[in-house]
């Protein structure tokens, strides 16, 4: 599945705030929490204070990010309790299938070493630095249109006919939409899932899997360069949102 974004629509909007010179989507959404909206109905502070509008953006992100990152780390956990046991039942192994439809690997018997590798190397955390910073860019620090009325913080498109907004400026053959969310906390887990599944985001699963090898902490400056397909701009993407990520990081930890 990929992702396509809209960093060229709101790069200059999130460039100015920053301080810086699908369809497939059923992963365990039974045991989501409760949607959660960003408040748009409340006035947003005065443009003059960026370091305001910026702290009270990431307020609103923040524990939702979180939140996903608990439910995979719990996740991710309880893969390792069933693969340290010699004999899984049969209830544990049609967990691990389970896992591995939803992140779009098959499991054919039993599951031998290569297998659990990759399981674990997709079900792992983001980190919450570069969501934030990465919702920022793509929403333009939540005031564009498609996070307003569909929740969608993250550039996302879909290509069914009414799957979501339809963007003014859409070239007169295109057939794609901005996708629609529920809520916010649809959107980041769209966002984690895509990250964590799609070829386009190998390179940033191998930098997370190698920092984990080494027991090294998730340094979001490192695992952005992972993201150089998320936009069409590239490395000048990857360079935008690690600057954006020093920036802000003393803004995030307080929020």
């Amino acid at each position: 599945m990929k992702t396509f974004n809209l960093t060229s629509i709101f790069l200059l909007a999130s460039l100015l705030l920053s301080g810086c010179s699908v369809d497939h989507f059923s992963l365990f959404q039974s045991d989501a929490p409760a949607p959660v909206q960003v408040d748009h109905q409340k006035p947003a502070p005065k443009h003059g204070d960026v370091s305001a509008r910026k702290a009270a953006f990431f307020a609103s992100m923040k524990p939702v990010v979180m939140r996903e990152n608990n439910r995979i780390r719990e996740l991710r956990e309880e893969l390792y309790a069933i693969r340290a046991l010699r004999h899984p039942g049969k209830a544990k192994l049609k967990l691990v299938a389970r896992v591995a439809r939803d992140y779009q690997l098959e499991l054919k018997g039993e599951p031998d070493a290569a297998f659990w590798q990759e399981l674990l190397v997709r079900v792992d955390e983001v980190p919450l630095e570069m969501a934030l910073v990465q919702a920022a860019n793509e929403s333009a620090w939540g005031s564009s249109r498609f996070a307003r009325e569909g929740n969608n913080y993250f550039g996302q498109w879909c290509f069914k006919k009414g799957c979501g907004l339809v963007p003014n400026q859409r070239a007169a053959d295109a057939t794609h939409e901005v996708r629609r969310f529920a809520g916010v906390d649809e959107s980041v887990r769209a966002y984690m899932y895509n990250i964590n599944t799609s070829g386009a985001y190998a390179e940033f699963r191998s930098i997370r899997h190698s920092l984990r090898v080494q027991s090294r902490p998730l340094d979001a400056e490192s695992l952005v360069y992972g993201l150089r397909s998320y936009s069409e701009l590239g490395m000048t993407y990857v360079e935008m949102i690690r600057s954006m990520i020093r920036s802000n990081r003393e803004l995030i930890a307080n929020s």
